[in-house]
């Protein structure tokens, strides 16, 4: 099936019933390549000859209960990379390998950010849960000093030859919440096999 995709639909993505609360805003998909995948220590992981299409999408979403016009609980960019030739197992195998070969090291603004596996979302065919740590910073992007830190996560699952590649991040100066990351991962992993299950369904 995978051969003949071209495009990632957006019924593929999340949907605004599938966050752990409520939608702010509507889901929002952006241009091609505008957000690279993470880099851990410059390590390859990426296989970019073997994907046959991919598309991201971004989504806001606030705690259940809250004001609409209050601010967002957390920040999700999703992708989705569709690979040729079985590739994707690769992917997730070198994802693992460049994350533990990476505990810590410069972001892409200079600070000191360390990385973890944090195990797995428990959904799709194989799944992993990283988690990158730094020190707490106020709403000023100043450090706080008093030996706290905030996190954001990635929640990554592979659906056969697809992946689904969630970015999880807290509110400007908040850390991301790890249940709702295991929520978004396990939702994302059902999309995904909806839509690969009703392309292959189609071309039967």
């Amino acid at each position: 099936m995978t051969s003949s995709v071209t495009s990632v639909p957006d019924s593929a993505f999340l949907q605004p019933q599938d966050v752990p609360g409520q939608i702010k805003g509507i889901p929002v998909r952006l241009g091609e390549g505008s957000r690279p995948l993470p880099s851990f220590c410059g390590s390859p992981y990426s296989h970019d000859d073997q994907v046959a299409a991919r598309a991201t999408f971004r989504l806001m979403y606030n705690s259940p209960g809250a004001a609409v016009e209050s601010t967002p609980k957390g920040v999700v960019h999703q992708d989705i990379l569709v690979f040729r030739e079985s590739a994707a197992g690769a992917f997730l195998s070198d994802l693992r390998a460049a994350v533990s070969g990476c505990g810590s090291q410069l972001d892409e603004v200079g600070i000191q950010v360390s990385n973890l596996l944090r195990g797995t979302v428990e959904a799709g065919d194989e799944s992993v849960l990283i988690e990158q740590r730094r020190g707490a910073t106020d709403e000023l992007g100043e450090p706080r000093g008093d030996g706290s830190s905030q996190s954001l996560y990635w929640a990554v699952v592979r659906v056969g030859d697809a992946i689904a590649f969630l970015t999880v991040a807290g509110w400007e100066c908040t850390s991301a919440d790890l249940g709702d990351t295991i929520t978004l991962g396990e939702r994302a992993a059902s999309r995904l096999a909806d839509w690969l299950g009703s392309s292959a369904a189609a071309l039967r």
